[in-house]
């Protein structure tokens, strides 16, 4: 995982340099700011990877790759490819071939294999880095669609960057997102908690896994429609969202179920967590075509796992059967509550 992040690392700063050196070398004013303004976009970039970078080293981040020499020979490749440029000669370039030079440069970038890490890696900023860096691609398209027209060759290059970054984006949401909710899907669960597991036992920091049930939400969908009920879906998952902590994961597991994964989150802090749940979904209110207002509730179970640091991973089976059970209890208790959660251990 080291190295895949310092490929990035490298790439980004390789990416300043040649805009710095745009910007330096180009004899139009407002063009050399735009190269100015787009390297100070890739250290910022760079800034991203660095943190993630000093965060692995510090044991905050699981290995998250499964394929990782497949990963860095993909990484490597692109690097090498982007190395041929001849900084030397920028100065000689026209002002056409300076926007088509940085136009190659974002081609790199938007590879898909930077979004699928930043998914990754930081799954609870990942909106946000994508939409900066949507900001960034969208500064070069409109200086050069401003420039040139569209059947031009210049002008086809900021249409094919545009449409490549929407599908890079599109295809990363296919993967990875429920369509409904925009939460992660199922299989980032998959991806996500045996990556987590590990990384809780071989540092020995605390994990827990909850798994979140809407109480009744058949009736929602008897009375009301699947329209209604589809609505109340995406008002509170955005709910539970926005109500947990910035590093916790919200999944739609699947119908109106739900899980979070929280890492760094132990017995000690699992009551603080379920409450901000619990009361995030109470605060939901959702208008129906009788003049109904709809207010909900959940049940919540939890897993979690704290051992000593070397420890064997718990099996992503064996926490989500002990959230389960967990969320049974509390079905069974009265609901609109958390069951008491229970400890994996590896002994």
């Amino acid at each position: 995982m080291r190295e895949i992040l310092e490929l990035c690392v490298k790439m980004d700063r390789l990416a300043d340099d040649l805009y710095q050196t745009l910007a330096r070398d180009c004899r139009e004013p407002e063009l050399a700011a735009l190269f100015a303004r787009l390297a100070k976009d890739e250290a910022e970039h760079t800034g991203w990877w660095k943190g993630l970078l000093a965060a692995w080293d510090r044991g905050l981040l699981p290995e998250l790759v499964n394929d990782t020499a497949g990963l860095v020979e993909r990484l490597s490749g692109l690097y090498a490819e982007f190395q041929t440029i001849e900084f030397d000669t920028l100065g000689t370039l026209s002002v056409e071939q300076m926007l088509a030079l940085a136009a190659r440069v974002e081609f790199f970038m938007i590879d898909p294999v930077f979004s699928e890490l930043i998914e990754l890696t930081e799954p609870a900023h990942a909106g946000k880095r994508h939409a900066a860096y949507q900001v960034h691609v969208q500064r070069l398209v409109t200086e050069i669609s401003g420039r040139y027209p569209e059947d031009s060759l210049a002008g086809l290059l900021a249409t094919s960057l545009t449409r490549a970054w929407s599908d890079t984006m599109r295809l990363s949401a296919y993967a990875t997102h429920d369509p409904l909710t925009g939460l992660y899907n199922r299989r980032a669960l998959q991806t996500h908690l045996p990556q987590w597991a590990a990384w809780s036992a071989r540092y020995g920091h605390p994990l827990t896994v909850l798994l979140v049930d809407i109480d009744f939400f058949k009736d929602v969908n008897d009375r009301f429609g699947h329209a209604t009920g589809d609505r109340a879906l995406r008002e509170i998952a955005t709910a539970m969202d926005e109500g947990v902590r910035a590093s916790d994961l919200v999944i739609r597991y699947g119908g109106d179920e739900f899980a979070v994964i929280a890492p760094e989150t132990g017995l000690a802090e699992y009551g603080e967590l379920c409450t901000r749940v619990l009361d995030a979904v109470r605060a939901v209110t959702l208008d129906t075509d009788g003049d109904e207002t709809l207010r909900f509730t959940v049940s919540i179970g939890g897993a979690v796992t704290h051992d000593a640091a070397g420890s064997p991973p718990q099996r992503l089976e064996s926490l989500l059967a002990a959230a389960d059970q967990s969320r049974y209890s509390a079905k069974q208790t009265g609901r609109d509550r958390a069951g008491t959660p229970i400890a994996l251990s590896a002994s």
